[in-house]
Formats: structure tokens, sequence, C-alpha cells
């Protein structure tokens, strides 16, 4: 006849085991879902104009919800953007690859290339400038700092109505460890638009 006390150690074995049979599916089921914690999540930025500083160091991008301003400006794209007005209206800007880190420094892609439009003129200007041959384009990465848009308004004459709407995909954290600073920038009583030093609204056509 079994003794009561063994009956008891194999319950107990026998419960121990199907915990761990337990713990172990849970663990597969749970994985998927790890794993999406640490997945970024995306949202859709549509641009609403672009801006240079005067001496062309920085880049301002003004989405619908942030701000983003760019301060690891190569030399080549800085000629470009304060290249004369003729030149920058055959240029088609494009933004890819865009991501934010839990600090809220933004990285990503660009790309200018050249519009079929362009004047012979324009080409010689474009090459000059450091486009490459014989695709007519200009890539390179962007570095800078993102801030809400919260309470801006832009200056009304500097809307812009794009041939189509202009929208880059952004990745951030799904957990962001901390809160987005309020936009630095500020429209004066004359409508002109500042952040510390004054903005020069640039004219680009948009890369489909």
């Amino acid at each position: 006849m079994e003794r009561e006390s063994d009956m008891d150690r194999r319950a107990f074995v026998t419960g121990g085991l199907s915990s761990l049979a337990l713990l172990s599916t849970a663990g597969c089921d749970a994985a998927p879902f790890t794993k999406m914690l640490y997945e970024p999540r995306h949202y859709d930025e549509t641009a609403l104009a672009f801006y240079v500083t005067e001496d062309g160091s920085r880049l301002v991008v003004v989405g619908e919800k942030y701000h983003y301003i760019f301060d690891d400006v190569s030399p080549s794209l800085g000629h470009i953007l304060l290249s004369p007005l003729e030149l920058r209206t055959v240029v088609a800007a494009g933004l890819t690859d865009f991501s934010v880190d839990s600090d809220n420094v933004v990285t990503g892609n660009y790309t200018l290339s050249l519009l079929d439009t362009a004047s012979e003129g324009q080409r010689s200007s474009a090459i000059a400038a450091g486009f490459t041959v014989p695709d007519l384009t200009l890539s390179g990465q962007l570095k800078g700092q993102r801030y809400r848009a919260e309470g801006f308004r832009l200056p009304e004459a500097d809307r812009r109505t794009f041939a189509h709407p202009y929208v880059v995909s952004v990745a951030e954290p799904r957990s962001m460890a901390t809160k987005v600073l309020l936009t630095p920038l500020a429209v004066t009583a004359d409508g002109v638009l500042i952040a510390a030093v004054v903005l020069i609204l640039l004219p680009f056509a948009l890369a489909k």
C-alpha cells in the first residue's frame, strides 16, 4: 500500500512539471507581444514648409504635428539651399527613412533631384554645386531635433500649395522616455519666422 508521504511527493512533482509546461507555453505566446514592444511605431508627417538659416547651417521642416530642426547640414546641401531662386525652383526634394530616438533626435535621408525642365545653365549650376551625373541628384543624411508644433501657426504668406501632399513616414519608439519640447520657432509681429535667427522660406518642388 502506497504511503501518504509518497503520494504527496508524487503530486508535488506532477504539479511542478505541469506548472513548468504552462510557463513554457506562456513564454512562447508572449514572444510576439514582447517583440512588438521593441519594434518602432510609425506616424505620417505632412510637411508644410521648408526654411533655412541665412548662413545655410540649419534646415527647418515645419510639419503639422512636429517641427524638425536639422543642424548637421553638409556644405553641398547648404550651397543648394542658399542658391539663387531660379535654381531652387527646378529642384525636387525627397525625404526618406526618417526615425526619432527616445531623446527626440531625428535622422533621415534626403535626395535632391533636378527636374527635366531645368535649363542648361541650371544644369551646370547644379553640377557645380555637387549634383552627380548622369542622374543629376544630390543625396545625404540629415540629423537634428524634433519639437512639438502645438500652438504654432504658420504665417499665411508662407503656406505653400503643393501639387500633391508631401507626407513623410517617421519611425519612433513605442515608449518615449522623454517629453517632446515645444517648438523654438516664433513669428514676429510682421510675419517673419525666426528660431533665434531669421529663417528663409525655400521654394522647393516636391519629389513624388
